[in-house]
């Protein structure tokens, strides 16, 4: 009878440990036991912020969003450029660039790679814009690069005091 007990107490702490160890995964995910969900990409979270502001208009706490973004971004966006606009993709990041009526550069965005950082930028729009980007470690060096618009069409050419660049651009 003795042995009863023992088997009976074994197995009823091997639920207790089995359910503890479920409710432990189950806070681990937020509190439920769904798989755990995906982050969002960067379109489908542009497009939340404007489903978001069309259901709330007037409110004045939610950020803008551009169609056209100008300046540092996080990651270059998946969407192409304008006939007179060229992602140039460089040693250091990428960037967008488009060439005036009038024969002038302006940076619309810019964005480093992993394991880069922008040093400095002067966007235009001028006869040229300059970027330069900086290596997070010491052997990547530093990426400096002129951009200016071509035959109407922006061209990258890279500063011959950077290590190792190969032209970079388009």
């Amino acid at each position: 009878m003795r042995q009863k007990w023992v088997v009976a107490g074994w197995a009823s702490a091997a639920a207790v440990a089995v359910a503890a160890g479920i409710g432990a995964v189950a806070l681990a995910q937020g509190g439920t036991l769904d798989p755990a969900s995906e982050p969002m990409t960067q379109e489908e979270a542009l497009r939340e912020l404007e489903q978001a502001q069309s259901a709330t208009p007037g409110t004045s706490s939610s950020p803008e969003v551009s169609p056209t973004p100008t300046g540092e971004l996080e990651t270059a966006p998946s969407d192409g450029a304008g006939t007179n606009e060229q992602v140039i993709a460089v040693d250091g990041g990428t960037v967008m660039a488009r060439c005036g009526a009038d024969g002038r550069i302006e940076l619309v965005w810019w964005s480093a790679a992993q394991g880069w950082r922008i040093s400095s930028v002067d966007p235009g729009p001028d006869e040229d814009a300059e970027i330069e980007f900086e290596g997070d470690s010491d052997d990547d060096g530093e990426a400096e690069y002129t951009i200016a618009c071509v035959d109407g069409s922006p061209q990258a050419s890279a500063h011959a005091d950077g290590d190792d660049d190969d032209g970079g651009g388009d």
